[in-house]
């Protein structure tokens, strides 16, 4: 049986970076970018009005001017204006080169094609001068950047539709146990819902991989061949069956299929049984049922090896240190990660979430966190302590 450390260090170990893809930038969010980016224009790339108004000289902004055109954002004003005149100009529109200020539509007043000036404007104002924003050459994006929705804008307006980006696994969901049935069917017999795969299916949804749960029996025909369709997936994600009872029979199946075991206890509370194994480069992660192992399983293994695999450069997981609240008291040899309910202040208050063990899902419901407790330890009221969380 390997340390809950052991565990994360063969599963990262095992999970190789996919090839880069180029990716459409509405469809990057999440990804790592695997290229820098930098500006091949200005932006704005002319002088542009700011607002809907009047381009004049501002000089002769305390006399009517002769309104003697209109420009439109897109448009190139091709016209001659004299002194005295002045021009319309939407929001957007190319500045001309003879104007040095533009006066907003409420500070005007046009009257028989003569346009008075309530409020003169300061050279310059109410212009976006060429290159105010991003100058040409300017690096927009480091390579290794987590792409997140902020980011599409700006990549579009350097012109970019696609960018080179890491790749987001292919996950296969296997859900094992002939009790189980899909929420809302109607309860048959003994059967139950099937709780872990739509949780497990909005976790990697939260990754941004899109995964529906399969429900397979446990009877070794049927999950050989659900097993030999997951490994066609990048990682397969099994629920279920991996323990040592008569009915337990994934570890077995997959052997027979080529997948080489990695390990299969892990020293920690919950989730011992937990299965990993390898074919060629696909993961097979085997989690035992109970939905807290489930989750578990997920944050500490299963998220740091889908992150290693599309290249994003924060993959292992992610222990914060918050102060206990009170006492943690787990009462056993392994390595314990304890349901917490954590503060979300900065501080981060942790408190035991009491449950009735690893198959509490209402529990769970209450909880946001894993406190990390040593083998065979406790932790103090005031104590400071690692955990896991999905704040």
């Amino acid at each position: 049986m390997i340390t809950f450390e052991e565990a994360i260090e063969t599963v990262l170990r095992n999970a190789k970076p996919l090839p880069a893809a180029q990716v459409r930038i509405e469809d990057a969010v999440g990804r790592v970018l695997l290229e820098e980016l930098r500006s091949g224009i200005d932006m704005p790339p002319f002088d542009k009005s700011a607002v809907d108004g009047y381009a004049i000289r501002s000089a002769e902004a305390d006399r009517p001017l002769r309104n003697v055109g209109l420009i439109l954002a897109g448009d190139v004003f091709k016209g001659k204006v004299l002194p005295g005149q002045c021009v319309k100009i939407m929001t957007g529109a190319p500045v001309p080169p003879w104007a040095d200020g533009v006066v907003m539509v409420e500070d005007s007043s046009e009257k028989d094609g003569f346009v008075t000036f309530l409020k003169a404007p300061g050279k310059g104002e109410n212009i976006c001068r060429r290159g105010e924003d991003i100058k040409k050459g300017t690096r927009i994006l480091a390579r290794g950047t987590v792409l997140s929705l902020s980011h599409i804008a700006v990549m579009a307006a350097i012109g970019r539709s696609r960018v080179k980006a890491g790749t987001l696994p292919q996950v296969s969901l296997i859900n094992t146990g002939g009790e189980l049935i899909p929420p809302g069917q109607s309860l048959r017999g003994n059967s139950i819902y099937n709780s872990n795969g739509p949780m497990l299916s909005a976790l990697l949804k939260s990754d941004g991989i899109k995964a529906e749960p399969v429900i397979v029996r446990d009877e070794p025909r049927a999950l050989k061949a659900a097993f030999a369709k997951g490994l066609k997936a990048d990682i397969m994600l099994i629920s279920g069956g991996v323990s040592m009872g008569d009915f337990d029979l994934v570890p077995g199946t997959l052997k027979s299929l080529g997948v080489k075991c990695l390990f299969h206890k892990v020293r920690v509370r919950p989730g011992k049984p937990m299965f990993f194994g390898v074919k060629g480069r696909k993961l097979v992660f085997g989690i035992p049922g109970n939905p807290l192992a489930n989750f578990m399983a997920y944050l500490a293994y299963v998220r740091p090896a889908i992150r290693k695999l599309a290249c994003r450069p924060d993959y292992a997981p992610e222990f914060k240190t918050g102060t206990c609240s009170g006492k943690f008291e787990p009462k056993t040899p392994r390595r314990a990660l304890v349901l917490t309910a954590v503060g979300a202040e900065t501080a981060y208050s942790l408190a035991e979430v009491s449950n009735n063990g690893s198959a509490d899902i209402l529990a769970l419901a209450a909880a946001n966190g894993f406190t990390m407790v040593k083998e065979g330890g406790s932790l103090k009221k005031g104590e400071k302590a690692k955990f896991l969380t999905w704040l």
